[in-house]
């Protein structure tokens, strides 16, 4: 009987001793995790409101497509996001402020590959491409010139030359100044032609549609989210697209490209999602994944056909190659318009 109830005792001891081990290895932190917790940065992220940070103004195909992503915050995400316009620079303002923010993923940018294959070579900026991390892209830019010929007369390129021969200087609407994609490209179709022309920057895409549309201006340059219906309603005309092999949009048709029509000017560009670089992997993950979520979402596959498009989902070695490659392609045209 002494043996016995002294096996127990023993027993209940070592059970003591092994409980009190536990407890102090697993003694949480002041802020009530567990070592195992601080070794896993994206738990519980988000906790709070996603900023998107965008570049160009209100209305313009970045700003409608981020807008709609954002409405998705709660579904996807669990948190608010919201679209915060940062507008000027050819995108550096919006960079710069990316930069400045925290690095705890609670702030995205969507940037474009001119804010690395343009815009230093026409501004001193103080990033570059290794300070950030695209995530996913967002949209193939597809940029078509357009006229308003019930305003200039002006509906194709034969009628433009014409223009210019009467003796009048083209005023045409680009979305930013030097650096910018949009400037770049139209003011380069102009330098091939040889034709006397003044550029007229706005902060947006539909901001330059509102200008042309309004006889401010006699040529835009715009993506089919901004142009589309006016060009249905046959109060604008498309002259052509800098994309290589045309483009086809939905309610419109064929657009001829620019190359097809003898001019040597050619860009497809793209926009990407991205977050500081120093932001932790786990947490550019979860956002990644929340964007791909919104991308399979049959209500915004929707939305994006209606508005002409689609969204496009490169990775990030995709965008990182395109942004190199687009650096080589634009150096002959950089050095056209210096």
């Amino acid at each position: 009987m002494k043996s016995s109830m002294k096996r127990f005792f023993t027993v209940l001891l070592a059970l003591a001793l092994l409980i009190s081990v536990t407890a102090c290895g697993a003694k949480p932190a002041a802020n009530g995790s567990t070592p195992e917790d601080s070794e896993k940065p994206a738990d519980g992220f988000p906790e709070k409101q996603v900023t998107i940070i965008m570049p160009w103004s209100l209305g313009g195909g970045p700003d409608t497509i981020a807008r709609q992503i954002a409405s998705y915050g709660e579904k996807y995400l669990g948190v608010p996001v919201i679209v915060e316009n940062k507008t000027g620079g050819a995108g550096t303002i919006a960079m710069a402020a990316a930069l400045q923010a925290a690095d705890d993923g609670y702030s995205m940018i969507v940037a474009n590959g001119p804010l690395f294959s343009l815009t230093p070579s026409f501004q001193n900026v103080n990033y570059t491409i290794d300070d950030i991390t695209p995530l996913i892209g967002m949209r193939e830019v597809e940029f078509v010139v357009l006229s308003n010929p019930g305003k200039s007369g002006i509906e194709t390129l034969d009628q433009l030359k014409e223009y210019a021969a009467s003796g009048k200087t083209i005023k045409y609407a680009t979305t930013g100044g030097p650096g910018n994609d949009s400037y770049t490209m139209i003011s380069v179709l102009f330098k091939r032609l040889g034709l006397p022309a003044e550029a007229v920057p706005y902060d947006g895409g539909q901001d330059a549609i509102n200008a042309l549309a309004g006889g401010h201006v006699d040529i835009a340059i715009g993506s089919p989210p901004v142009y589309r219906d006016y060009v249905k309603s046959g109060e604008l005309a498309c002259l052509g697209t800098f994309i290589p092999d045309g483009i086809e949009v939905d309610g419109i048709g064929r657009i001829p490209s620019f190359k097809e029509q003898g001019i040597d000017a050619e860009f497809i560009g793209m926009d990407y999602f991205a977050v500081r670089s120093s932001v932790d992997d786990a947490k550019k993950k979860v956002l990644t994944e929340f964007l791909q979520k919104v991308y399979a979402d049959p209500e915004f596959q929707k939305f994006m056909s209606e508005m002409g498009m689609k969204a496009w989902d490169g990775t990030e070695d995709e965008i990182l190659q395109k942004i190199d490659e687009q650096s080589k392609a634009m150096e002959d045209y950089i050095t056209l318009l210096k």
